[in-house]
């Protein structure tokens, strides 16, 4: 659904993902839930609600602002690169666009995932969907897909809009700045943004230091203009620069990771029968250096590691949608590439000099996807309304440089390590899959809606599933070239309410797995086998207005997961958020308890090797309209300094904080951030 509000930033409105408005919707996209930041100072349809409550924290990173939508989580390694979780499902489960780019970080070790490079300061718009619920979004996708929009700007009568805004949270010592400008006509536009964001390490609630520094640039530019009052061209162009990050959940450090995105977008309507005929295409290059001696010394001995990597990815799709009365059919073709190398060196004078190849990690790993897909929604009647979809892709996956030498005697090269755990020499490996999406929607009276969604979706092994061979120190990280693909199956129900000042959505969800992968350890060797896997959960979302002036909003997920050798990782606990709002017309205050339940079931091999204490943490936040065009926003993270840290996590390789497991979340921080808007 969709959230608009005066000026503000995006994570204003993301904290309101969950609350799904019941109202008249096109079709099944009923359940996705959009979020969209715009100057509109009205709600323009029946699926808008404006919100005027504040935010609850700052955010600098997309992973861990989309931690506010009920059902997510991400996991944390630093103060940067939030890896998203929805539903138990991560990494290449989700797909990530980005101005309908597709983007892969470049680090074996997910110190960047895609949602590092994103703009939040930039972007209107991010549609979060759970689960499978379309087939038009590319292959995979099982756990749900994350799309992030720049939309066309609503410019001023001088033909100009923009925005300035600046922030200081302390604790880390996180400075940002950033600026967001247009200017054009109502037949052409031009906009411009950037921002520049510097953090130390923070404390956690015991007073112990968290690596997590980081420097962070990113500046963009998007251009439209009306060809003809029928055809429409946009393209954008972004780039993003992670430089010094520090990572205690990780045993290097990011001396930089840089990431430049392409994309254009051509429309024309009215094409014969064909509505709209939209073409997309895209290219993102992500580069990126991580080693254990620039950013920090985190090694005695007088020899670094250093491991640089790249990651290439390409693509694109023609949509076509055609309308009538009672239905809607889209269909198109789509085509994803991406290529990665990852390498890894010994240093011997921690020089750069790069003495000695260890791995060949990703030994110029290639995977391309091509697919063919038709969605249709049809109004079978005023109260129901259905959703078929079906896409066939194709899959192909080979690595160029698996037989070169690698290693002390250039004995570790891929193909032998291959050979060594998985008994296989191979070196490519095609595939195709068939995934399919069955909905209903029923409207039971004016104030309940009913959606049930039934679908199968294919996702294929990635590179470090499939690929990696990293040979190091006696430690082994190896891919399996023979992996099958995972075979999701999946039922979705939810039952939504909507009676003006109580709004509700209820959901329970299953997923079976064929063929799930899944990571092991095996003596010194990290590797991947295919298991059978089940998923399952709910959540509960609800917003009730008290009065004018009060607001209390919910939010409860739970997911469980068990596969043929025990619990699977990277499951969240019983999670609970609750808030509550007071709102006056220039100013408004609010708390927000975050809770979480201790979390016993864990896989030893991915998770911390011990169960995960439960906790409870209390924000406050307000915001203060100075002037019309001046937004002041304040808040205090974590009120009673606790100590605490998600389930969710990386294991802390921190050195300097050698006794702690866990990533722990930052202690008692306040932040402060002004917005001018004109």
């Amino acid at each position: 659904m969709r959230f608009t509000r005066k000026p503000n930033a995006l994570a204003t409105a993301v904290m309101l993902a969950s609350i799904t408005m019941v109202a008249p919707a096109r079709g099944h996209d009923l359940a996705i839930e959009l979020v969209e930041v715009t100057a509109r100072a009205e709600p323009t349809d029946g699926n808008t609600l404006l919100s005027e409550a504040p935010i609850t924290r700052p955010t600098h990173d997309a992973g861990e602002l989309l931690r506010s939508v009920t059902g997510m989580t991400a996991l944390r390694r630093g103060g940067r690169g939030f890896d998203p979780i929805i539903r138990g499902q991560s990494q290449s489960n989700l797909n990530v666009i980005a101005n309908g780019a597709y983007s892969y970080g470049a680090c074996p070790g997910r110190m960047d995932p895609p949602s590092t490079y994103v703009g939040v300061d930039s972007f209107d718009s991010v549609s979060v969907i759970k689960g499978h619920r379309s087939v038009i979004y590319g292959a995979g996708g099982s756990g749900g897909t994350l799309i992030f929009e720049h939309l066309r700007p609503e410019l001023g009568s001088d033909g100009m809009t923009g925005s300035v805004t600046t922030g200081y949270t302390g604790n880390s010592d996180l400075g940002s700045l950033g600026g967001d400008f247009a200017l054009g006509n109502d037949r052409a536009y031009l906009r411009a943004f950037g921002a520049i964001r510097e953090s130390g390490n923070y404390e956690d609630g015991n007073g112990d230091r968290v690596a997590s520094a980081f420097e962070s640039t990113s500046a963009g530019l998007v251009a439209g203009i009306d060809l003809s009052p029928e055809t429409y061209l946009e393209i954008s162009h972004e780039q993003a620069s992670e430089d010094d990050v520090w990572y205690a959940g990780n045993g290097m450090d990011a001396v930089f990771a840089d990431s430049a995105s392409t994309s254009a977008k051509w429309v024309q309507r009215s094409v014969g029968a064909i509505e709209t005929l939209e073409f997309t295409a895209y290219l993102s290059d992500v580069d990126h250096l991580m080693d254990n001696y620039t950013v920090r010394n985190r090694s005695m001995m007088p020899n670094g590691a250093a491991a640089p990597s790249s990651s290439t990815t390409w693509g694109g799709r023609l949509l076509a949608t055609l309308s009538w009365t009672e239905a809607e059919l889209r269909t198109g073709i789509d085509y994803r590439a991406n290529d990665r190398r990852a390498e890894l060196y010994m240093d011997m004078g921690k020089d750069g000099s790069y003495d000695m190849l260890v791995a060949r990690m990703w030994p110029e790993a290639q995977q391309r996807q091509a697919g063919l897909f038709a969605e249709a929604d049809y109004r079978s009647s005023a109260m129901d309304t259905l959703r078929l979809g079906l896409r066939v892709d194709r899959f192909d996956s080979e690595v160029r440089e698996a037989e070169l030498s690698a290693g002390m005697m250039g004995s570790a090269t891929p193909v032998r390590l291959y050979e060594q755990y998985y008994g296989t020499t191979q070196t490519r490996n095609d595939d195709h899959g068939v995934s399919a999406v069955l909905g209903w929607d029923r409207r039971l009276d004016d104030a309940h809606l009913m959606s049930v969604n039934l679908s199968r979706s294919v996702r294929t092994p990635d590179s470090s599933e499939q690929w990696i061979a990293r040979s190091a120190n006696g430690d082994f990280w190896v891919g399996n070239p023979t992996l099958d693909a995972e075979v999701h199956q999946q039922l979705d129900l939810r039952l939504l309410h909507d009676s003006g000042r109580l709004n509700w959505s209820m959901s329970l969800y299953v997923n079976e797995v064929d063929d799930y992968i899944e990571r092991f350890a095996e003596g010194s060797a990290d590797l991947y086998r295919n298991i059978d896997a089940t998923l399952f959960g709910s959540e509960l979302d609800a917003a009730l207005q008290i009065n004018e002036r009060w607001r209390a909003r919910v939010g409860i997920a739970y997911t469980r997961g068990y596969g043929d050798n025990g619990d699977l990782a990277q499951i969240a606990p019983l999670e609970t958020r609750l808030n509550l709002d007071y709102q006056q017309r220039d100013w408004a205050l609010g708390l927000e308890w975050v809770a979480a339940a201790r979390q016993n079931n864990f896989d030893p091999t991915v998770d911390v090797d011990s169960p995960t204490a439960g906790f409870g943490v209390l924000h406050a936040y307000g915001h203060w309209n100075l002037t019309g065009q001046l937004l002041l926003e304040a808040g205090i993270e974590n009120l009673f300094d606790h100590a605490y840290a998600y389930h969710v996590n990386a294991g802390n390789l921190d050195p300097f904080n050698p006794d702690a497991v866990r990533v722990n979340e930052p202690g008692r921080q306040g932040w402060v951030k002004l917005r001018y808007t004109f």
